[in-house]
């Protein structure tokens, strides 16, 4: 994993040097490497151009939203080169968005697997549940979280059937089998996975991989000039969708659309291309000095339930040394029968703060998994902006932690994300 890193940081570095020295010139060197060349400089101005989208973005204000957009685009970088260059349909190996590489309002309590898959083949995957609550798959055609595609179909964990030592296997084909199954359409081309944890622990995480069925014990053909040209443009498509979207995401779907500081009505994901069952609240947060939002969630019937913080880029914020996201089974149930939770950079002495760090404003996610009927009024989730010194006024049953507990904590959840990501 470090070696892949480093080529990363290698590539990173290189496309800037390449893209500011004009060397992307595609009329120099051997005739044979033009192809590559012409590719490569494509990338190279795709990135400058990806470069001042970003400057010009409405994300891009404060000294904390300007790293963020520059970290923004190293990573749509890094997963650009991870999906278009190294991932193989025929070779699969499921890639994991992590705290690395962290995009589209992504989960701290989920480890996501993800696989290029090709249109219309059969795949095994198999693995183990280990300590997380919950296991979903979901195929994709194209990209239904910017338009451009669908859900094409999912494997709930109420669907699917583990052994009694928490392992499982699926079969992704496109004729029916007995057992778990999900079927791969003509135009399907990725498939995710998704270990969901509700509590961090230090038992064993689970694990997941996939194999192409057929191709196990083949030997991978060398890679032509023409096929790797084809795989960085790929590469190229997939940085600058992804570097465009999610800011865009962000402004049109929770700035524009509500008032900061205000919790918009729980809806159904699966209409947006999420899992049946999913249901998702939130808004965006913009705190002046001295003030705090605190959100009440009422306890539901869900199988999960939590909240998050993300930036203005949709990136998850740092989750293992700073707790920016909460479950229910990590957070203190209130006596009116709701868990509150304090959005703040300041640390307001409550057990269920959810720690925004350098950012003034972000956006916060509240998830429902597992949820069987639509939620009713009464467990919608609720806003209200305060200054630091009325927030132990607001919450019933304040209860007061320490910075030792506080240590704790951060501590446990370091070492659950080091075993889940096996670093």
């Amino acid at each position: 994993m470090r070696g892949l890193c480093a080529w990363y940081g290698a590539l990173l570095v290189f496309s800037l040097v390449v893209a500011s020295s004009g060397l992307a010139d595609t009329g120099a060197g051997p005739a044979d490497s033009r192809p590559l060349q012409a590719a490569f400089g494509e990338l190279v101005e795709t990135l400058r151009a990806v470069e001042a989208d970003i400057r010009s973005s409405p994300s891009f204000g404060t000294d904390a939203e300007q790293v963020g957009g520059y970290r923004h685009i190293l990573r749509a970088l890094a997963k650009g080169v991870e999906v278009g260059v190294l991932q193989d349909a025929d070779f699969p190996y499921f890639r994991i968005i992590d705290f690395w590489l962290r995009e589209g309002g992504d989960n701290p309590d989920q480890r996501y697997a993800v696989s290029s898959i090709r249109g219309g083949a059969s795949y095994r995957v198999w693995g183990t549940l280990g300590s997380a609550v919950r296991v979903e798959l979901q195929i994709y055609a194209g990209r239904p979280w910017d338009g451009s595609g669908r859900s094409a179909g999912y494997l709930t964990f109420e669907d699917l059937q583990l052994e009694d030592d928490g392992s499982f296997e699926i079969w992704i084909s496109p004729g029916q089998r007995e057992g778990n199954w999900l079927e791969n359409p003509a135009d399907a081309t990725t498939l995710l996975a998704r270990h969901i944890y509700d509590q961090w622990t230090d038992e064993p995480t689970g694990e997941i991989h996939i194999d192409r069925v057929g191709f196990e014990g083949r030997r991978r053909p060398p890679e032509t000039r023409e096929a790797l040209a084809d795989r960085i443009r790929a590469t190229t498509h997939s940085f600058a969708t992804t570097a465009r979207t999610w800011p865009g995401f962000v402004n049109r779907n929770y700035v524009a659309k509500g008032q900061a500081n205000t919790v918009a009505p729980p809806r159904d994901t699966y209409a947006l291309g999420g899992v049946k069952g999913r249901w998702i609240s939130g808004g965006h947060f913009a705190l002046e000095e001295g003030q705090a939002l605190v959100l009440r969630m009422p306890r539901s019937r869900a199988h999960y339930q939590a909240v998050q913080l993300t930036d203005m880029w949709f990136a998850s914020l740092e989750y293992g040394n700073q707790v920016s996201s909460l479950t229910s089974k990590q957070s203190v149930l209130a006596p009116d029968g709701a868990y509150y939770y304090v959005i703040s950079p300041h640390d307001p002495g409550y057990a269920n703060w959810l720690d925004s760090g350098a950012l003034a404003r972000g956006v916060f996610l509240l998830r429902w998994d597992g949820v069987q009927e639509e939620l009713s009024q009464d467990q919608h989730p609720s806003g209200r902006l305060v200054s630091l010194e009325e927030i132990e006024a607001a919450i019933p049953g304040f209860e007061w932690v320490s910075e030792g507990e506080r240590e704790a904590v951060r501590q446990d959840r370091r070492r659950h994300l080091q075993r889940r990501s096996h670093r």
